[in-house]
């Protein structure tokens, strides 16, 4: 089993807890320190959150849903 790299020290909180938290739906550095406490201690680590953050969201895919527009049956 490889082990958890640690990104915050204060708070315990390793980088696949915070893909976690990413994944469940947070969007920001901030979000991430509000679910984690990570970044809220001597915020040394915010830097790696918010590399980790980005990394993230670059590797998402678009919205996948497909948008149907509707016509107004009353025409307005």
């Amino acid at each position: 089993m490889r082990a958890q790299r640690l990104v915050c020290l204060c708070n315990q909180v390793t980088a696949q807890e915070i893909l976690a938290i990413l994944k469940a739906g947070a969007l920001t550095t901030a979000d991430v320190q509000a679910f984690t406490m990570a970044g809220t201690g001597c915020t040394r680590c915010v830097r790696e959150i918010e590399a980790l953050v980005l990394n993230f969201k670059s590797t998402q895919k678009k919205n996948p849903q497909l948008r149907i527009d509707f016509e107004d049956p009353k025409g307005k």
